[in-house]
């Protein structure tokens, strides 16, 4: 039985948008009897090379990778990314010694995770880290943790079908498909003021997709109203001399739905 236990991160020192606290607050609103545990970086154990590397670089999701996967192993318990807002209970998937969910047909994804202590497939997925040269040039999306998790899911349990038709259970380690998670593709992450109309009675929880690992471009910055950091992007660009009519046109495009799009309204009635 997986412990009632909530585990997410938070490093960098940054104030949480409002956002990330309206998901921490359906999680209390659904969750009521679980704890609720921040790691950051006065209470994780950041000794790992792998680690301590990452947070050099300021590479705060993979820092998050590695936590969420030793803090479940040595606690148990679920562990929720930040922009996961929770539908209903989720008491009924405790009976699992690990799951996660399908973010599509071909890849598992860890913005939610639930395991028993010392489960072996969190173990295993734990190890990769200890392969990774830091001092090469690594690279950083071979380590992001879907495919990490993807793949030693596949070769653990020779799994080579997908993982978005039905429910896969193996050992019990369950995958649910998207809908019960991921009801918001990653692909339609623009549309996040609108993300209710993809929810279905299936879904426990939707993850929006505001802290996904991939790289966002100048673009979506400017559209959430990040712009220091679009800007950014769009000066380096300037730099290397990749401004022309139609990224310009892309550009206003953008600066203009970051004045229309309003506030996201996580509430449901």
């Amino acid at each position: 039985m997986i412990n009632k236990i909530i585990h997410y991160c938070w490093f960098g020192g940054k104030r949480k948008p409002e956002l990330v606290r309206d998901c921490i607050k359906s999680w209390k609103k659904h969750l009521p009897e679980y704890k609720i545990i921040e790691w950051n970086e006065k209470n994780a154990d950041l000794s790992h090379p792998f680690v301590q590397h990452a947070y050099k670089m300021k590479k705060w999701a993979f820092v998050a990778d590695y936590v969420r996967l030793t803090v479940l192993y040595e606690n148990g318990g679920l562990y929720l990314d930040t922009d996961m807002l929770v539908l209903k209970p989720l008491d009924s998937f405790l009976i699992n010694d690990c799951f996660f969910g399908a973010e599509d047909n071909n890849y598992i994804n860890c913005a939610i995770i639930g395991a028993i202590k010392n489960n072996n497939l969190i173990k295993k997925c734990l190890l990769k880290y200890d392969s990774v040269e830091i001092n090469k040039e690594i690279n950083w999306f071979e380590l992001v943790i879907p495919i990490i998790i993807t793949n030693i899911f596949r070769s653990e349990y020779g799994y080579n079908n997908g993982f978005d038709i039905d429910i896969v259970k193996i050992n019990n380690v369950v995958i649910y498909p998207t809908i019960y998670f991921y009801p918001f593709p990653f692909n339609c992450k623009n549309d996040i003021a609108n993300f209710k109309k993809y929810i279905r009675l299936e879904s426990h929880s939707v993850h929006l997709w505001v802290g996904s690992w991939f790289p966002y471009n100048e673009f979506h910055y400017i559209r959430t109203r990040e712009y220091s950091k679009g800007l950014g992007l769009v000066f380096n660009n300037l730099l290397l001399g990749k401004l022309n009519l139609k990224y310009m046109r892309k550009l206003a495009s953008s600066v203009k739905q970051s004045f229309t799009i309003k506030s996201i309204d996580t509430t449901f009635s």
